[in-house]
């Protein structure tokens, strides 16, 4: 009980900020062919393509009444979208459910997603074993705290990062332990 209201705490020191976002929906959008009709499809229900190799972009369908879709390349034939929007995600699952080539697996509840904000983002995934910080519109695979962790950045100001949720309280404890080195320097 304790980890998981761990997860689910705002914490903060001088110059960060880390918040859980616990309602993000995930899901693995799945494909055999890049360029194939599924990757078509979903183009055409997002209204963008998918991202390219090492890449992240944030889209907002027609029709999502202003969801945004946060999308990142996470292997050669997968992307990983994530929304706050259930039903925009439902949505998207119901128009591709049925085309050939790919499909969209609704990964929510076994992904924790962190936001990450201020001038010490670097130096707190530098103490947490040290990845480096994407760029904006970048996504990259590494290991934080000795667990597997997807970074990526689709705004200038901030830094998700997408772990499995049995690792959340593992990476959360490091990243809190850290804060509170941080708060004793000052």
């Amino acid at each position: 009980m304790a980890e998981s209201a761990v997860v689910q705490a705002r914490l903060g020191a001088a110059g960060i900020e880390v918040q859980s976002l616990a309602g993000m929906q995930a899901a693995a959008v799945r494909y055999f062919e890049p360029g194939g009709p599924f990757c078509d499809a979903v183009a055409g229900a997002m209204g963008a393509t998918l991202p390219g190799p090492l890449a992240a972009a944030v889209v907002s369908p027609a029709g999502t009444s202003g969801s945004e879709l946060v999308l990142a390349w996470s292997r050669p034939s997968e992307t990983l979208l994530l929304t706050e929007d259930a039903a925009a995600l439902a949505a998207l699952m119901r128009r591709l459910g049925a085309v050939d080539g790919g499909q969209v697996v609704n990964l929510t509840g076994g992904l924790a997603v962190l936001r990450l904000a201020g001038t010490r983002v670097a130096d707190l995934m530098g103490r947490l074993g040290g990845m480096g910080v994407p760029r904006a519109q970048q996504a990259r695979r590494g290991r934080l705290a000795d667990v597997p962790v997807l970074s990526l950045c689709v705004r200038e100001s901030e830094v998700l990062l997408v772990v499995d949720r049995a690792y959340a309280p593992h990476l959360t404890a490091w990243i809190g332990e850290t804060l509170l080195d941080w708060a004793g320097e000052g």
